[in-house]
């Protein structure tokens, strides 16, 4: 199963001017974050003609990346395992029902030689007001990722539902919420890990990032931030980015 969650941003999108992409570099405090999330390669959405996600869709590789934007006006994109040595365009789409400009580039994205990127591109000023709004990176006119929470595989069975047949009467329908984490490693077990009290639970779609790669190079102590899903018996986690000395 598989969704694309939306956020609500402040500031975001009325009117778009021309922007050029800032360099890493330039920005010293671009502020706190008020908008992030990971990008989600278009080949792995299911197929559906009435999405509002531009079409067509495309199947670009991609191993990690994430949008992140600042308080300050800026947007702020990584990129790992991508195509090498192309160039993505950045665009911010409003979420609503009509599709006359609905989306509007804000920005070039590279990647290098190795399939990274890391580019940081101007928030227009003139855009004010709250409006739902997700992101894609376009190549060849195609949209190859979109920003979103991608539903691993593998998830805890929902109780109360029987195998066959329709659920019962009155069953209450089981609340999964997204859910980031950031804490101290205190204890690690069989596929699962403790920070700050909770489990995090890990499957085969679970994405490293940072300094380790797979889940045996975690250790108690570590410093770590969990993107992931509410489940039974903890955090169903999507993702696992390792920060600080190990």
């Amino acid at each position: 199963m598989q969704r694309i969650v939306f956020v609500w941003l402040i500031p975001a999108l009325v009117a778009f001017s021309a922007v050029c992409p800032a360099q890493p570099e330039d920005v010293q405090d671009p502020g706190p974050k008020i908008f992030e999330a990971q990008w989600v390669s278009a080949g792995k959405l299911p197929e559906d003609a009435s999405s509002i996600i531009p079409m067509p869709w495309g199947n670009d590789s991609l191993k990690d990346g994430e949008i992140e934007v600042r308080a300050k006006g800026q947007v702020v994109v990584e990129l790992e395992g991508a195509e090498a040595e192309v160039a993505y365009e950045l665009w911010v789409c409003k979420l609503t029902a009509t599709p006359t400009d609905r989306c509007a580039m804000l920005g070039e994205v590279k990647t290098n030689d190795k399939g990274k990127a890391y580019a940081v591109t101007p928030w227009p000023q003139e855009a004010t007001g709250p409006y739902a709004v997700f992101f894609v990176l376009r190549r060849n006119s195609t949209t190859m990722f979109v920003s979103g929470f991608h539903m691993p595989s593998g998830l805890p069975p929902v109780t109360g539902v029987p195998s066959s047949g329709g659920p019962p009467a009155n069953t209450p329908k089981p609340e999964w919420k997204e859910v980031e984490l950031k804490g101290t490693i205190t204890s690690i077990g069989t596929g699962s890990f403790v920070v700050g009290g909770v489990p995090v639970l890990v499957n085969d779609d679970t994405r490293y990032a940072g300094k380790v790669r797979k889940f045996e190079e975690l250790k108690v102590g570590m410093t770590v931030e969990v993107s992931g899903m509410t489940g039974t018996g903890g955090v169903v986690a999507a993702r696992i980015k390792v920060s600080g000395k190990i």
